[in-house]
């Protein structure tokens, strides 16, 4: 069983019943192997603590700490009581920290804001060294993660913005929201612990094997140009926002925070089977940016938008290029006119036409040689059933075939045969090359209508590396979608979706522009 199987079987176990709440199981099981913490943003009843003591069953022999806070909490209460008989005995203040946080491997604070700056001050060391001083001694803590919970964020007049840094991961649990799940949630009963196998439970050995395999999980330069990319724009943000009153420290992200974030991608690049960090683990940091809700919206929009960073810088480089090459000079077809060797063949007997109606159209080129250059011959257009496209074709009356398409959906149209294409009603258009790869415009008609014109050389490689960028931006799209990150929500890909489609129509108006640019749109 490998790492991907083995933690999304264990998840499929530790989040049952826990509906509409499966990414933040998930997304905490990352933050319990990756080391970090978890903050749960949201109103009481929807299934924080559960969430906790689920994630405690994913470990072998897992013990678990939970505690609501209030001003009135003590460090006895979090940490331990003072061992009375050490310290009349051995004048030695040590805690008697079993069943407390120190000996948790998950721990659950609620209401985490109200807590005492003593506790506080002792959470910041445990979350972020993961030990502990009690009196003498320095103990390494077994936690895997500390998940914090309210329905509040810290004020910024009260100091906390040290102990708010610490938590990597922070969700927004809201109540259930879909009508069904609503009523499934009523039906079922959810239970405290869960039956996970032994072959399924984390050990402290696999734990082990596992923190020091993700630390050699790549980071492809291209996820670092996006990184740039989001780094920058949150600088940006952050000036503009300060400039309206928003506090800075909204988008201020610390380097600590930067290098941990890299640490959590890295898990789940890991726990995901691969051995380098992908888009769709780029989408997580949407749960690592924000630090107040007002900007949760626009973070999520840099980090969906650094899925693509480098479409625009790209689309302009090739459209100042494009500009430079204007009034190009444009090659005409001097090819033999009958020859068809250069045609770009589909399904063995057919050429493209570009251009030509809606959607895609052939011509087959057995009948190109027997059209005349000079006199028009009559043609008809019809659907094939066998391309799935529309098809010229001569029309020879003494063929079967030409009788039995008659009259079942065909277009009469006059062809005739010119350099490089087709002229079809006294429009030419060109039909498409081999070593083409987009579509080439519809030729302005001519004068004389015995030559086509195309892209010169220059413009059609401007174009061909248009269509590169297209292919790119396709393939971080699907490993989003169809790379299967078990830590990455529905909705979010569907968000990555919608900007695939704004940026293939921010690469449709850039072919566009590029054409005209050549004189040849």
């Amino acid at each position: 069983m490998n790492v991907k199987e083995h933690a999304s079987r264990l998840l499929d176990i530790i989040s049952k019943d826990l509906l509409e709440k499966e990414q933040i199981v998930a997304l905490g099981l990352l933050c319990c192997v990756a080391g970090e913490s978890l903050f749960l943003l949201g109103p009481p009843g929807t299934a924080k603590s559960m969430v906790a003591r689920r994630l405690k069953e994913a470990f072998a022999g897992g013990t678990s700490f939970e505690y609501l806070m209030s001003r009135f909490s003590t460090p006895d209460e979090i940490f331990g009581p003072v061992s009375i008989s050490k310290l009349k005995n051995e004048d030695r203040y040590e805690r008697c920290v079993e069943g407390y946080l120190p000996s948790a491997d998950i721990v659950f604070l609620d209401e985490i804001w109200k807590a005492g700056p003593s506790i506080q001050n002792t959470l910041l060391t445990a979350i972020n060294e993961r030990i502990f001083r009690n009196g003498q001694q320095v103990i390494d803590l077994p936690m895997k993660c500390l998940l914090a919970a309210s329905n509040e964020l810290p004020n910024e007049d009260e100091g906390l913005e040290a102990l708010w840094d610490r938590f990597m991961v922070r969700v927004v649990s809201n109540c259930i929201t879909k009508e069904s799940t609503f009523c499934k949630m009523l039906r079922s009963q959810v239970a405290d612990k869960v039956d996970v196998p032994a072959n399924l439970l984390i050990t402290d050995e696999i734990y082990a094997q596992w923190r020091e395999q993700m630390r050699k999980v790549n980071i492809p330069k291209h996820i670092l140009g996006a990184i740039t990319y989001i780094r920058q724009q949150m600088n940006a943000q952050m000036s503009e926002d300060g400039e309206n009153d928003l506090s800075p420290w909204a988008y201020y992200i610390s380097d600590r925070r930067w290098k941990k974030a890299f640490g959590l991608l890295q898990a789940s690049a890991f726990m995901n089977g691969r051995s380098e960090i992908d888009e769709s683990d780029l989408v997580l940091l949407l749960h690592m940016l924000w630090n107040k809700t007002e900007c949760i919206s626009r973070v999520v929009d840099i980090v969906f938008d650094s899925v693509f960073w480098d479409v625009k810088k790209q689309t302009s480089a090739l459209l100042k290029e494009s500009l430079k090459g204007k009034n190009e000079g444009k090659s005409a077809m001097k090819a033999n006119p009958a020859d068809v060797s250069q045609f770009k063949v589909y399904k063995h007997f057919y050429a493209r036409v570009l251009g030509y109606g809606m959607g895609d159209c052939y011509f087959h080129i057995h009948d190109y040689k027997y059209l005349d250059n000079k006199s028009k011959t009559q043609g008809m257009v019809y659907e094939s059933q066998f391309l799935g496209a529309n098809v010229i074709s001569r029309l020879d009356l003494s063929t079967p075939f030409a009788s039995t398409q008659m009259g079942q959906g065909s277009l009469n149209v006059s062809l005739r045969r010119i350099p490089g294409g087709l002229e079809i009603d006294g429009t030419p258009y060109v039909i498409e090359h081999i070593g083409s790869v987009v579509p080439l415009p519809q030729p302005k008609p001519c004068k004389d209508k015995n030559t086509v014109t195309i892209l010169g050389e220059k413009s059609q490689g401007l174009v061909d590396r248009l269509e590169e960028v297209r292919k790119e931006m396709q393939r971080r799209a699907d490993v989003v979608e169809s790379g299967g990150n078990m830590f990455v929500s529905d909705a979010d890909v569907a968000l990555v979706k919608t900007r695939l489609t704004q940026v293939m129509k921010t690469l449709d108006e850039t072919r566009v522009h590029m054409l005209n640019n050549s004189n040849l749109a």
